[in-house]
Protein backbone atom coordinates (compact mmCIF):
# COMPACT_ATOMS: atom_id res chain seq x y z
CA UNK A 1 0.00 0.00 0.00
CA UNK A 2 0.95 3.34 -0.31
CA UNK A 3 1.27 5.35 2.68
CA UNK A 4 1.60 9.22 3.36
CA UNK A 5 5.44 10.26 3.93
CA UNK A 6 6.94 13.17 5.75
CA UNK A 7 6.06 16.03 3.60
CA UNK A 8 9.16 17.99 2.27
CA UNK A 9 8.42 21.78 2.14
CA UNK A 10 8.72 23.20 -1.09
CA UNK A 11 11.35 25.90 0.10
CA UNK A 12 13.34 23.44 1.64
CA UNK A 13 13.68 20.86 -1.21
CA UNK A 14 16.98 19.98 -2.65
CA UNK A 15 15.35 17.63 -5.36
CA UNK A 16 12.98 19.85 -7.08
CA UNK A 17 13.27 20.67 -11.19
CA UNK A 18 14.92 23.38 -12.91
CA UNK A 19 11.17 24.69 -13.18
CA UNK A 20 10.28 24.95 -9.09
CA UNK A 21 13.76 27.28 -9.27
CA UNK A 22 11.96 29.81 -11.09
CA UNK A 23 9.46 30.56 -8.39
CA UNK A 24 9.74 33.13 -5.83
CA UNK A 25 9.02 32.29 -2.62
CA UNK A 26 5.74 32.88 -1.72
CA UNK A 27 4.58 30.94 -4.72
CA UNK A 28 6.69 28.06 -3.56
CA UNK A 29 5.05 28.53 -0.31
CA UNK A 30 1.42 28.38 -2.72
CA UNK A 31 2.42 25.11 -4.54
CA UNK A 32 3.76 23.65 -0.93
CA UNK A 33 -0.01 24.19 0.02
CA UNK A 34 -1.28 22.19 -2.98
CA UNK A 35 0.41 18.89 -2.77
CA UNK A 36 0.01 15.48 -0.56
CA UNK A 37 3.98 13.68 -0.39
CA UNK A 38 3.06 10.10 -1.12
CA UNK A 39 5.69 6.85 -0.67
CA UNK A 40 5.04 4.43 -3.28
CA UNK A 41 6.65 1.18 -2.32
CA UNK A 42 8.67 -1.15 -5.25
CA UNK A 43 6.03 -2.17 -7.57
CA UNK A 44 3.48 -0.63 -7.08
CA UNK A 45 0.71 1.18 -9.12
CA UNK A 46 1.54 5.28 -9.47
CA UNK A 47 -1.17 5.91 -12.02
CA UNK A 48 -3.99 3.93 -14.41
CA UNK A 49 -4.04 3.93 -17.97
CA UNK A 50 -7.73 6.00 -18.27
CA UNK A 51 -8.07 6.99 -14.82
CA UNK A 52 -9.36 10.03 -13.83
CA UNK A 53 -6.09 12.80 -13.81
CA UNK A 54 -6.89 14.98 -10.34
CA UNK A 55 -3.48 16.11 -9.87
CA UNK A 56 0.14 15.84 -11.75
CA UNK A 57 2.38 14.13 -9.83
CA UNK A 58 6.54 15.00 -9.53
CA UNK A 59 8.95 12.34 -8.56
CA UNK A 60 10.32 13.87 -5.68
CA UNK A 61 12.68 11.05 -5.51
CA UNK A 62 13.02 7.71 -6.77
CA UNK A 63 12.58 5.52 -10.38
CA UNK A 64 9.35 5.18 -12.42
CA UNK A 65 8.41 3.05 -15.79
CA UNK A 66 5.50 4.60 -17.99
CA UNK A 67 3.79 1.72 -20.09
CA UNK A 68 1.18 1.97 -22.02
CA UNK A 69 -1.88 -1.31 -21.91
CA UNK A 70 -3.19 -2.57 -24.97
CA UNK A 71 -5.98 -4.87 -25.18
CA UNK A 72 -4.03 -8.25 -25.78
CA UNK A 73 -2.31 -7.84 -22.37
CA UNK A 74 1.16 -6.80 -24.21
CA UNK A 75 2.39 -4.02 -22.87
CA UNK A 76 4.46 -1.01 -24.41
CA UNK A 77 6.91 0.64 -22.46
CA UNK A 78 7.67 4.19 -23.08
CA UNK A 79 10.49 5.31 -20.98
CA UNK A 80 11.58 5.78 -17.17
CA UNK A 81 11.45 8.90 -15.38
CA UNK A 82 13.42 9.97 -12.85
CA UNK A 83 13.71 12.00 -9.85
CA UNK A 84 12.33 15.49 -10.88
CA UNK A 85 10.30 14.68 -13.72
CA UNK A 86 6.82 15.00 -14.19
CA UNK A 87 3.78 12.16 -14.82
CA UNK A 88 0.66 13.54 -16.05
CA UNK A 89 1.79 17.15 -16.72
CA UNK A 90 -0.54 16.99 -20.71
CA UNK A 91 -3.44 16.23 -18.22
CA UNK A 92 -3.33 20.11 -17.27
CA UNK A 93 -4.82 21.25 -20.75
CA UNK A 94 -5.53 18.11 -22.59
CA UNK A 95 -7.52 15.35 -21.65
CA UNK A 96 -8.74 14.84 -18.02
CA UNK A 97 -7.00 11.21 -18.03
CA UNK A 98 -3.84 9.37 -17.62
CA UNK A 99 -2.76 8.74 -20.77
CA UNK A 100 -0.19 5.65 -19.49
CA UNK A 101 0.13 3.45 -16.32
CA UNK A 102 2.89 3.95 -14.14
CA UNK A 103 4.84 1.42 -11.56
CA UNK A 104 7.19 2.02 -9.24
CA UNK A 105 10.89 0.57 -9.76
CA UNK A 106 12.05 1.44 -6.20
CA UNK A 107 10.35 3.27 -3.19
CA UNK A 108 9.25 6.44 -4.56
CA UNK A 109 8.18 9.77 -2.93
CA UNK A 110 5.89 11.45 -5.21
CA UNK A 111 4.40 14.88 -4.61
CA UNK A 112 0.41 15.10 -6.00
CA UNK A 113 0.14 18.67 -6.95
CA UNK A 114 -3.48 19.90 -7.63
CA UNK A 115 -3.90 21.27 -11.39
CA UNK A 116 -5.60 23.90 -10.66
CA UNK A 117 -2.61 25.26 -8.73
CA UNK A 118 0.04 24.78 -11.31
CA UNK A 119 -1.88 25.91 -14.08
CA UNK A 120 -2.32 29.27 -12.15
CA UNK A 121 1.50 29.82 -11.88
CA UNK A 122 1.88 28.49 -15.59
CA UNK A 123 0.00 31.43 -16.06
CA UNK A 124 1.13 33.84 -13.77
CA UNK A 125 5.02 32.92 -13.84
CA UNK A 126 6.32 33.14 -17.58
CA UNK A 127 9.61 31.83 -16.17
CA UNK A 128 8.13 28.70 -14.45
CA UNK A 129 6.01 27.90 -17.83
CA UNK A 130 8.95 28.28 -20.18
CA UNK A 131 11.26 25.50 -17.84
CA UNK A 132 8.09 23.18 -18.29
CA UNK A 133 8.11 23.90 -22.21
CA UNK A 134 11.38 22.76 -21.85
CA UNK A 135 11.13 19.69 -20.59
CA UNK A 136 7.86 18.94 -22.00
CA UNK A 137 9.81 19.41 -25.41
CA UNK A 138 12.82 17.02 -24.61
CA UNK A 139 9.67 14.12 -23.34
CA UNK A 140 8.24 14.88 -26.73
CA UNK A 141 11.44 14.75 -29.04
CA UNK A 142 12.16 10.97 -26.62
CA UNK A 143 9.06 10.04 -27.62
CA UNK A 144 8.79 10.62 -31.71
CA UNK A 145 12.27 8.69 -31.62
CA UNK A 146 10.26 5.70 -30.13
CA UNK A 147 7.78 6.06 -32.44
CA UNK A 148 10.43 6.07 -35.26
CA UNK A 149 11.93 2.96 -33.74
CA UNK A 150 9.12 1.25 -33.44
CA UNK A 151 7.64 1.95 -36.77
CA UNK A 152 10.43 1.67 -39.29
CA UNK A 153 13.10 -0.58 -37.54
CA UNK A 154 13.51 -4.56 -37.04
CA UNK A 155 13.83 -6.68 -33.84
CA UNK A 156 17.78 -6.17 -33.76
CA UNK A 157 17.56 -2.28 -34.56
CA UNK A 158 14.55 -1.49 -31.79
CA UNK A 159 16.24 -3.72 -29.60
CA UNK A 160 19.81 -1.94 -30.05
CA UNK A 161 17.93 1.27 -29.62
CA UNK A 162 16.31 -0.08 -26.08
CA UNK A 163 19.81 -1.07 -24.92
CA UNK A 164 21.07 2.08 -25.77
CA UNK A 165 18.18 3.73 -23.78
CA UNK A 166 18.49 1.89 -20.76
CA UNK A 167 22.69 2.33 -20.57
CA UNK A 168 22.48 5.80 -20.87
CA UNK A 169 24.82 7.59 -18.54
CA UNK A 170 22.09 9.32 -16.59
CA UNK A 171 20.61 5.67 -15.31
CA UNK A 172 23.83 4.88 -14.30
CA UNK A 173 23.91 5.86 -11.23
CA UNK A 174 20.56 3.67 -10.37
CA UNK A 175 22.18 0.40 -11.55
CA UNK A 176 18.86 0.24 -14.01
CA UNK A 177 18.77 -3.45 -14.90
CA UNK A 178 18.91 -4.93 -11.20
CA UNK A 179 15.01 -3.11 -10.94
CA UNK A 180 14.46 -4.79 -14.72
CA UNK A 181 13.07 -8.11 -15.89
CA UNK A 182 13.80 -9.58 -19.58
CA UNK A 183 10.61 -8.91 -20.03
CA UNK A 184 11.01 -4.99 -19.45
CA UNK A 185 13.02 -4.74 -22.03
CA UNK A 186 11.63 -6.70 -24.28
CA UNK A 187 8.42 -4.97 -24.08
CA UNK A 188 10.79 -1.79 -24.48
CA UNK A 189 11.51 -2.85 -27.75
CA UNK A 190 7.81 -4.51 -28.98
CA UNK A 191 9.36 -8.37 -29.47
CA UNK A 192 8.60 -11.41 -27.11
CA UNK A 193 10.65 -12.06 -24.34
CA UNK A 194 11.93 -15.36 -26.22
CA UNK A 195 13.37 -13.19 -28.78
CA UNK A 196 15.10 -10.63 -26.45
CA UNK A 197 16.59 -13.21 -24.67
CA UNK A 198 17.92 -15.01 -28.01
CA UNK A 199 19.04 -11.68 -29.41
CA UNK A 200 20.84 -10.50 -25.76
CA UNK A 201 22.98 -13.84 -25.96
CA UNK A 202 23.66 -13.03 -30.28
CA UNK A 203 24.99 -9.84 -28.84
CA UNK A 204 27.15 -11.19 -26.66
CA UNK A 205 28.37 -13.86 -28.22
CA UNK A 206 29.35 -10.92 -30.86
CA UNK A 207 31.36 -9.20 -27.99
CA UNK A 208 28.77 -6.31 -28.28
CA UNK A 209 27.42 -6.51 -24.82
CA UNK A 210 28.11 -8.20 -21.52
CA UNK A 211 25.97 -10.04 -19.58
CA UNK A 212 26.28 -10.59 -16.00
CA UNK A 213 23.36 -11.49 -14.25
CA UNK A 214 20.41 -9.17 -14.62
CA UNK A 215 22.91 -6.51 -15.66
CA UNK A 216 23.95 -5.51 -19.35
CA UNK A 217 27.37 -3.91 -20.70
CA UNK A 218 27.68 -2.35 -23.74
CA UNK A 219 31.15 -3.30 -24.93
CA UNK A 220 30.97 -2.02 -28.19
CA UNK A 221 28.69 1.15 -28.46
CA UNK A 222 29.72 1.81 -32.20
CA UNK A 223 28.72 -1.15 -33.49
CA UNK A 224 25.70 -1.20 -31.51
CA UNK A 225 24.61 2.16 -32.44
CA UNK A 226 25.26 0.99 -36.34
CA UNK A 227 22.77 -1.85 -35.42
CA UNK A 228 20.73 0.74 -34.71
CA UNK A 229 21.01 2.97 -37.84
CA UNK A 230 20.56 0.15 -39.52
CA UNK A 231 17.26 -0.70 -38.04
Amino acid sequence: MNDFTESTNCLDCTKSSACFKKLIPSELEFINQKKTQILYKKGETICKQGAFSSYVLFISDGLVKLYLESPNNKNINIKILKTSEFIGLSSIYGENIYNYSAVALEDSSICLIEKESLRKLLNDNGNFASEIIKWYCANEKQLFNKIKSLGHKQMHGRLADTLLYLCDESFNQKELFSKLSRQDIADFSCISTESAVRLLAELKNEGIIKLEGKHIRIIDKARLIEISKKG
